[in-house]
């Protein structure tokens, strides 16, 4: 099934109104101390954001892995996004998956106020490519 100009622009804007409502909730869950939560919801952030950037650009993926490697190929290979935004979503993803599986593991509040604002950087940049 192909997608109408409409239709994806309806589920781009959907993809980064889920992004910002990821960021809103990674901060409620950063003020409660919540940080591996808050990690989750950072990242997922970055994932309906790159997900926007998919939709515009006729780019599936089924997997995390997939939607790593798309990003990488389509949007830092090419130039249109900087190396080290590759390299933050591929560590964000592993954070993610270690504090929601691995019971060993705890996300510190350090390494997420590290990784933070790259967050923040990578959805305004997101929004300035759609913008295009």
């Amino acid at each position: 099934m192909s997608l109408t100009d409409e239709d994806k622009k309806v589920l781009t804007q959907l993809h980064l109104d889920k992004a910002h409502a990821c960021l809103e909730d990674g901060e409620k869950l950063l003020q409660m101390e919540s940080i591996s939560a808050a990690a989750n919801r950072f990242y997922y952030a970055v994932f309906h954001a790159i997900h926007a950037l998919f939709v515009t650009n006729g780019i599936q993926s089924k997997s995390h892995n997939g939607t790593i490697a798309q990003f990488n190929q389509q949007f830092i290979k090419t130039g249109l996004i900087e190396p080290k935004y590759g390299h933050f979503v591929a560590v964000m993803e592993n954070m993610r998956e270690k504090a929601d599986y691995d019971v060993i593991y705890d996300v510190t509040r350090e390494d997420l106020d590290a990784l933070k604002p790259l967050a923040y950087e990578l959805l305004n940049i997101i929004e300035q490519l759609l913008k295009q």
